[in-house]
């Protein structure tokens, strides 16, 4: 009795080691049950994701026809280094990059401006966000179409303008540079609306005591924007920072029914250059070496905005 008391470690607890057990064994149970759940997943990501992308990265290596079918041997990095001496390619590379560079932020100002223009309640507030958004959820082919329309040389509602100031009517799909200018004006046009409603979200979630405080303290609306509103709504911009990057590289619709690239390259991008590629002229292992690249530029990107984003000091809403 007495060592029992002087050493406490070695009294017997009943029921422990059975409660350890049953705990051990429902964790393997949930183990187990998770691993079901994301089977189904697992299963479509590996045959839809993984093994296209690792068939991809092979054929990038070599010299394979997607008409036939048929890979005529290994030629090592040559399709890599061919694109780099390809005109095509390489003016395909500099119009994506300016479309990168001029649509995301150029959206996102937008997106911005009219979130908070919208913010300020007024009569019929819900309709104007609705017009803004109808651009983002109609089918892009009808609205690239109906885009072509009003910017065709005859009969065009632009045109009309135009030549009702006394210029000449303007090829703006068949001319340089208006050919990546209208591709340009009509992604922005059609994604303002996204970037607008994500916008919206975020500052409804910024608290109403940091602008009630402001205004006491005698700031502003455009103050209380940049110095309340513009910071606390960073993690939305590095958001739509990272995915409209990731987007605008991969534009092709856009392109495809505007302008085909043309004229002469002029608004050809980096995914219209794999489709040529790899469907029109059936070089599959440059079209898979040029997807190849576009995906490490893409991944690269989205790691230094993230890098970028992490480095931020973290605001506060509550």
């Amino acid at each position: 009795m007495t060592s029992a008391v002087e050493n406490p470690a070695r009294v017997r607890v009943p029921g422990r080691r059975s409660s350890t057990a049953d705990a051990s064994r429902m964790e393997r149970r949930e183990g187990r049950a998770g691993y079901v759940l994301i089977a189904p997943t697992t299963v479509l990501l590996a045959v839809f994701y993984l093994y296209p992308l690792a068939q991809t990265v092979f054929y990038s290596f070599t010299d394979w026809n997607p008409a036939s079918g048929e890979t005529n041997g290994f030629v090592g990095l040559s399709n890599f280094t061919g694109l780099f001496q390809d005109g095509e390619f390489v003016r395909a590379a500099g119009n994506t990059a300016l479309y990168v560079v001029v649509v995301v932020p150029i959206t996102m100002a937008l997106g911005l401006f009219f979130a908070a223009l919208l913010a300020q309640p007024f009569r019929g507030r819900g309709v104007y966000r609705a017009l803004l958004f109808v651009p983002y959820i109609a089918p892009i082919v009808g609205s690239a179409l109906i885009f072509s329309f009003i910017l065709s040389p005859l009969g065009g509602l632009v045109n009309g303008v135009v030549t009702a100031l006394g210029a000449p009517p303007i090829g703006f799909l068949t001319s340089e540079p208006w050919a990546l200018v209208s591709v340009i004006v009509f992604s922005i046009w059609q994604g303002v609306g996204y970037t607008m409603i994500i916008y919206s979200a975020a500052l409804t979630n910024i608290p109403a005591s940091y602008m009630e405080a402001a205004t006491l303290d005698g700031a502003g609306p455009i103050r209380r924007f940049f110095r309340i509103s513009l910071p606390l709504v960073a993690p939305t911009t590095g958001f739509l920072a990272i995915t409209g990057v990731i987007g605008a590289l991969q534009v092709f619709t856009q392109v495809y029914v505007l302008t085909q690239g043309g004229p002469i390259n002029s608004s050809e991008t980096i995914l219209y250059y794999i489709y040529n590629q790899g469907f029109v002229f059936f070089h599959g292992g440059s079209a898979s070496a040029a997807a190849v690249l576009l995906l490490i530029v893409g991944i690269l990107v989205a790691v230094v905005q993230l890098r970028v984003i992490n480095r931020r000091d973290p605001v506060e809403l509550n």
